[in-house]
């Protein structure tokens, strides 16, 4: 409409993890056509790690508001837009909806879209039907590199421990630590598909991409180590899981000095144990799993593959979690519960009940709902 007045300013929704382009809205604090202050809180949103209120940059009236609690919203989602005058229900037939990237059906984070246009990299061939982080521009640059020549002083040092490891972040850091107090696996390079953004990880070189893998193979690297988290983006994870494995790599069960793991527990491929956690008798842990620090899964308990325990998760004997779940920090789970496969549980929270398939269960929140 020629007439729709013109505003201000914008409030979207944040990028409050690169891992998670996703939010769950739990608070809604304005109201459309309402007058709003600088630093007002507008809304709340909620991912597995934080609790963030998000506040207006502007002074004025909202106009439309396009969430609501208990919705699921993406990073660059509009909340509403901000005028100078209160506006007219009316006026706003044309507001826009949540923010897509150009082209049409191509929805970025603004670092995805900002390091895409660095890189050259054609939007038009980008896939379309999820939101695209920064990660997986990383990605696409990465498959297209080509290797250069491996520098001497790495090949020097390959031996039967030497690993690559994937990955360039925090969790990273941890299983080179790890690595380091064990000592039968060794961290030779590190592989990242954005490396110029650091030079190594507590001392081990970053080498290059993806590109990499094949030559380091080649070379008589056996083992390769999985420091992609990934945290409610499970399937960024699982790809490179299954990417090392094509490529040839052996993944090894990795359990901190630190941890305990019970004599009957079983690991599977690729699995990381970290310091403080306990897998206790007859418990099952799939492949690629992560059971971080101070987490406990007690006896008889079966983690499905690429499941991801946080820190200071409890599991009571004989629970079962399916595959790509999430079970968040300090949440705990009663005995003989079934958590189904690609389920997020938040921080805190506490199951009462099964849990199926694909459930989301707020952070301090009780499971089933009182």
């Amino acid at each position: 409409m020629s007439d729709r007045p013109t505003p201000v300013g914008r409030i979207e929704i944040p990028l409050v993890n690169p891992n998670e382009p996703e939010v769950q809205v739990i608070g809604v604090a304005v109201e459309p056509y309402s007058r709003i202050a600088k630093g007002e809180v507008v809304c709340t949103v909620e991912t597995s790690k934080a609790t963030v209120d998000v506040e207006s940059e502007h002074e004025g009236w909202v106009g439309e508001v396009l969430i609501a609690v208990d919705q699921r919203a993406a990073a660059g989602d509009l909340v509403c837009e901000v005028f100078t005058e209160r506006p007219q229900p009316g006026e706003l037939a044309a507001a826009e909806a949540p923010v897509v990237g150009p082209p049409p059906g191509v929805r970025l984070t603004r670092k995805a879209e900002r390091l895409a246009l660095e890189e050259g990299v054609d939007l038009s061939t980008l896939p379309t039907g999820r939101f695209l982080t920064e990660g997986d521009i990383e990605a696409l640059i990465g498959r297209g590199r080509e290797a250069r020549e491996i520098p001497p002083e790495i090949r020097e040092r390959v031996s039967e421990r030497s690993a690559v490891v994937f990955g360039a972040g925090g969790l990273a850091k941890s299983l080179v630590d790890l690595m380091r107090e064990r000592g039968d696996v060794e961290p030779l390079c590190v592989v990242n598909d954005r490396p110029d953004r650091i030079s190594d990880v507590l001392g081990v070189p970053v080498l290059g991409g993806r590109e990499y893998l094949t030559p380091l193979r080649e070379l008589g690297v056996r083992y390769a180590v999985n420091a992609v988290g990934a945290v409610r983006r499970i399937a960024d994870r699982i790809s490179i899981f299954e990417l090392l494995e094509v490529e040839g790599f052996e993944q090894p069960v990795l359990v901190d000095p630190a941890a305990y793991v019970a004599p009957s527990a079983t690991l599977s491929e690729g699995a990381q144990v970290f310091a403080g956690a306990a897998v206790c008798s007859a418990a099952a842990i799939g492949r690629g799993v992560i059971v971080n620090t101070n987490a406990v899964v007690s006896h008889d308990c079966v983690i499905g593959d690429f499941s991801h325990l946080a820190p200071g998760a409890i599991l009571a004997g004989e629970v079962s979690v399916g595959r790509a779940s999430l079970i968040g920090m300090g949440a705990t789970a009663v005995v003989y519960l079934n958590i189904g496969s690609s389920v997020i549980v938040g921080n805190g929270a506490v199951l009462n009940e099964d849990v199926p398939d694909g459930t989301i269960v707020h952070a301090g929140g009780v499971w089933p709902r009182p």
